[in-house]
């Protein structure tokens, strides 16, 4: 029975990881062609498909525990990969990398909540 949960596990995070690479590679796609950023939005990649690893990670370490915090990191990771997928699909069309005014914002707010979540989930007591 445990070999079953560990297969179904293992599954969910592939299914996941890629998934998250296939929507993500439009999103890179359209930052191929721009001179010098292309490397910004490869850790902006990187980010996003660590974040929603982390997320489903979490998620699967909640089904296993029931420990709440699972809920809390989960959802702190799935708000980080949000703010980084909005930041690269919004600079898609951008060729100047200067130019930070939405995109950035949205990603500051994301990454203050998913702190606020994570620590929240740190220091949850039951």
């Amino acid at each position: 029975m445990n070999s079953d949960s560990n297969k179904r596990s293992s599954y969910f995070l592939i299914i996941i990881v890629s998934s998250t690479i296939i929507l993500s590679i439009p999103m890179i796609s359209g930052h191929i062609f721009h001179e010098g950023h292309l490397f910004h939005i490869a850790i902006h990649e990187s980010g996003f498909i660590l974040a929603a690893f982390l997320s489903a990670l979490a998620i699967i370490a909640y089904l296993k525990t029931k420990i709440i915090r699972m809920l809390f990191s989960s959802a702190a990771f799935a708000i980080l990969a949000i703010g980084q997928g909005n930041y690269m699909f919004e600079k898609m069309d951008d060729h100047v990398i200067t130019d930070m005014s939405s995109p950035g914002e949205i990603l500051d707010i994301c990454i203050v909540i998913m702190t606020i979540l994570f620590a929240i989930g740190i220091f949850y007591k039951r």
